[in-house]
């Protein structure tokens, strides 16, 4: 479960050829189970974003139907 979750995130950084600083990174939980969560938020050492997050100068909201109105105010 979560331990696969870290190591696909460790192979993806090296693939990709980066170093994922997870002091740094944040994610987005796309679950409704609490159980589940709880389990996750142990296992990974990111921030968990609970309504939205902002890359590259962009509001990404957990619910895609939101981005218009969560940039175009």
């Amino acid at each position: 479960g979560e331990k696969k979750l870290l190591e696909l995130i460790k192979e993806f950084g090296k693939v990709a050829g980066y170093n994922i600083n997870t002091q740094k990174s944040t994610a987005f939980l796309y679950t409704n189970n609490e159980r589940s969560e709880r389990e996750i938020r142990e296992a990974i050492p990111f921030t968990i974003a609970s309504k939205r997050i902002k890359y590259l100068g962009i509001n990404l909201p957990k619910e895609t139907k939101d981005l218009y109105s969560e940039n175009y105010k």
